[in-house]
């Protein structure tokens, strides 16, 4: 990874509080919206992506070093908060992409606010009750039992290796158990979806991508379909061999893929 590439952290004052932000590269503004899980560190994919485009990626309000703001109790208030820290930080119009509970949020963004979105990418998507199987319960396994099965082979992926294979210290154990406790504030009741959001989806009017791992057990490919069905002239990429994290597990597939939807005119 070329050290031009690398990103740099900080904390601003934005959006109500303070945010953790990461950012490289020069180009188009490219705003990444983790998923459940936080932000693991500065991946393969996001790398190749800051060879294209300006990559911003904070930590949402409640995950990392970020502010936990009281009055965010659901994803449609998160993706109001996402909408003010885009101005604050003065983005301007974004390529915007989400991955899982990130790309439920970029979706009701959307949705509301398409003038501030160029196109968007939704990787492996919450917020949709699928109409075959299940979205999986994080709550009712431990956080790592969770991050394992977001991987379709975890022992063979590279980037749950470095991630996510060592033991976790003190300080790790405690902040997955903040994404955890933040995640359930959001999303626990109707579990991971929204009521609402399915019907919404036919009026999201800006060019869209919608990415999954044939694998996922996470959330069923029966998602993305359900998005891609609904959103006019949505697109679908499936990645074999490949569970919920495309990002991680199969990063040049998925970086290629992005990057090539985005560049379009």
């Amino acid at each position: 990874m070329a050290a031009a590439l690398m990103p740099e952290v900080k904390l601003v004052q934005a959006a109500g509080g303070t945010v953790e932000l990461r950012r490289a590269g020069k180009g188009p503004v490219l705003l990444v919206l983790h998923g459940e899980l936080g932000v693991p560190g500065w991946l393969d994919a996001h790398a190749a992506l800051a060879a294209q485009f300006d990559v911003v990626m904070p930590s949402l309000a409640g995950f990392g070093a970020s502010t936990r703001p009281d009055w965010i109790m659901g994803v449609h208030d998160l993706a109001a908060w996402v909408s003010w820290l885009a101005r604050d930080l003065d983005l301007g119009r974004v390529h915007l992409l989400g991955t899982s509970l990130g790309a439920w949020a970029a979706a009701e963004l959307a949705v509301v606010a398409p003038q501030m979105i160029e196109r968007l990418v939704l990787v492996s998507p919450m917020g949709i009750k699928p109409d075959h199987g299940q979205i999986f319960d994080y709550f009712l396994e431990s956080a790592r039992t969770g991050i394992r099965r977001a991987f379709h082979r975890p022992d063979e992926a590279q980037a749950f290796q470095r991630h996510y294979a060592a033991e976790w210290n003190a300080d790790e154990a405690e902040l997955a158990e903040q994404h955890r406790e933040m995640t359930c504030r959001l999303a626990w009741k109707p579990y991971m979806h929204s009521l609402t959001l399915r019907h919404f989806l036919p009026s999201i009017s800006v060019p869209t991508l919608v990415v999954a791992g044939r694998e996922d057990t996470i959330t069923p490919l029966d998602c993305a379909q359900i998005y891609q069905r609904g959103i006019p002239g949505a697109q679908l990429a499936v990645i074999e061999n490949c569970g919920h994290m495309p990002e991680m597990e199969k990063a040049a597939e998925f970086s290629e893929i992005v990057g090539a939807f985005l560049s379009r005119g």
